[in-house]
């Protein structure tokens, strides 16, 4: 990610900034779709790891950020 917020690799956070399971603590964002444990780990998880989940993230349409427009 750089210094704007915007997303650089699939490494990067899939956050959009709608976190419903850190606010309302949902188990599964209904912003980005992690997991509240996933959420906790991310920093820990492997590259790969973290790639495959956004990769998945995307193929069941949340709207996590490296899918959003820039401005």
């Amino acid at each position: 990610m750089n210094l704007n917020g915007e997303c650089t690799s699939l490494e990067d956070s899939p956050c959009n900034g709608w976190c419903t399971a850190r606010i309302f603590g949902d188990v599964v964002c209904k912003g980005c779709g992690l997991a509240d444990a996933e959420l906790a780990r991310w920093s820990r998880m492997g590259k790969m790891e973290k790639k495959l989940r956004v990769i998945d993230l995307a193929q069941h349409n949340y709207l996590i950020r490296h899918l959003q427009e820039e401005r």
